[in-house]
């Protein structure tokens, strides 16, 4: 009888891979082997399906649209009583050329009024906030996304900063982190923000092939992303992060591979590689600019995934959850070997137990076992600033905690201890008897290893990651209009 820590692996196909102890071998050598291949390609069929990424359970799309004014403002006077710290996610929304990929939410501009306005909205904002909490609390993570911070000046990114000292105890052991554009970030920008208290900085890089840059409408010299990693470097950075896609239009395997090799000579601390999610029915940009004979297959993007896996792997990365890479020293790596890591909607995090509130057009907050997301058009946004409005807001029940729980462990850890669950007379095969099915045919596919401690995904079904937490979502139905992006 094997438990979740003692049951045997393949050795790994990577040469020189080392993991932390405990950590599952993403990729088993069957993987590579032909006979592997050979059924990939039944399995790619089988899986790709839209899903969720499961940065919150229950996700976005479900949670009940409307005005929560009145509900928010009790959620934070509640959360103004418990001793506790916040993250603050602040959105900046502005770019000044539309990556034809993007998903996020953004505003092409180079209105300098337009932008002066958000500024003012997001102060207004801000007061309303420290003021339905109560008390002033502790400003213990920062993270400013976009859109692209640095389309700010520095000036104005320091207004935001004095903002938040303003309203907020700032915690001097605190994370401060921002995203970054290589082509309009400056270095005196990344001096300022350095001496403002940022320690922590994530360039998009996507990839660095000129044919796939043009077709997603992101001219991007290796030497900017080259300067911008160099100059954080002297500064002082703590932590640099590189985001790249796989999937993007024209991307192959041979081109995608000289990416990763760049991006491994400059040996940032972490690495996100994203799946591309094209959703021509969510995003005009999708659909005028992207052309679907130019996209990989889902056979093509696994191949680019499992390169990805084995390059940084092979450099000595260590594979966190899905799709991020850390050096061994790394906090996320040690998270992972300790099994304090957590997932939310800036992605893998070491911060847990953080009441985290979003400002800004679109931004989403997770406190008090609730999720709130803010307008996001930016008009309705800077209308009602001084008296936030939610337009979708959600409470979870004690079986979306449990839920939300499951998920994230299968995320996190790529597995499910039952002992983790079962006690004062709950019973966690019992309670979700339901998905037993479909378990079953998971392991039939050798995606999941079901022993009688533990749900333990193999190698293998590391590769459909989105899948197996489906079977625990109580919200998915069938639709005629797709939700989510593929899982492959």
């Amino acid at each position: 009888m094997f438990t979740c820590d003692s049951a045997p692996h393949n050795e790994s196909p990577f040469p020189g891979l080392r993991l932390p102890p405990g950590f599952p071998e993403i990729i088993q050598e069957a993987i590579m082997q032909s006979v592997f291949e050979q059924d990939l390609e039944r399995l790619v069929k089988q899986y790709d399906q839209p899903g969720p990424r499961y940065t919150s359970y229950p996700t976005v799309p479900v949670w009940p649209q409307g005005s929560f004014g009145r509900e928010y403002a009790e959620a934070l006077e509640a959360e103004g009583t418990k001793d506790r710290g916040i993250s603050i996610y602040l959105h900046i929304p502005f770019c000044r050329t539309l990556c034809t990929f993007c998903g996020c939410n953004k505003v092409i501009t180079r209105d300098a009024e337009l932008v002066e306005r958000y500024l003012k909205a997001l102060e207004q904002e801000m007061t309303a906030v420290a003021k339905g909490l109560g008390q002033r609390k502790t400003l213990s993570q920062l993270h400013l996304g976009g859109g692209t911070p640095t389309f700010l000046s520095l000036d104005q990114l320091t207004r935001l900063t004095e903002m938040l000292k303003h309203h907020f105890e700032i915690d001097p052991e605190g994370e401060w982190a921002l995203e970054a554009n290589p082509r309009v970030t400056t270095a005196e920008q990344l001096e300022g923000l350095f001496d403002l208290g940022f320690r922590r900085v994530s360039f998009g890089i996507q990839d660095i092939d000129p044919a796939v840059q043009r077709a997603i409408n992101r001219n991007q010299t290796s030497t900017q992303s080259e300067e911008a990693f160099s100059v954080s470097k002297k500064l002082g950075y703590q932590s640099i992060n590189f985001d790249l896609v796989y999937g993007l239009p024209l991307q192959t395997r041979v081109k995608f591979r000289k990416t990763l090799d760049a991006v491994s000579k400059m040996r940032p601390d972490r690495l996100a590689v994203y799946s591309f999610a094209h959703l021509p029915w969510m995003f005009k940009a999708h659909e005028r600019a992207l052309r679907e004979q130019d996209l990989p297959t889902a056979q093509e993007k696994i191949g680019l995934y499992l390169d990805t896996v084995r390059h940084f792997t092979e450099e000595g990365y260590v594979m966190i959850g899905m799709d991020h890479f850390a050096l061994p020293g790394d906090e996320l790596a040690l998270a992972l070997e300790h099994r304090t890591l957590h997932r939310n909607f800036m992605g893998y995090t070491t911060l847990h137990g953080l009441a985290q509130i979003g400002l800004g057009v679109s931004a989403i907050s997770d406190f008090g076992d609730s999720y709130w997301q803010n307008p996001k058009e930016l008009d309705d946004y800077l209308e009602q600033a001084s008296d936030p409005k939610p337009q979708r807001g959600m409470k979870l029940d004690e079986d979306d905690r449990l839920r939300r729980q499951v998920i994230e462990g299968l995320m996190c850890h790529g597995e499910i201890r039952f002992d983790e669950f079962d006690g004062n007379g709950f019973d966690f095969q019992e309670y979700f008897k339901d998905t037993r099915e479909a378990f079953e045919g998971f392991e039939a596919d050798g995606l999941v290893r079901l022993d009688p401690d533990c749900i333990k995904l193999t190698d293998s079904g590391r590769l459909f990651m989105r899948n197996l937490a489906m079977p625990f979502d109580r919200y998915l139905q069938s639709s005629s209009t797709p939700r989510f992006s593929r899982t492959v």
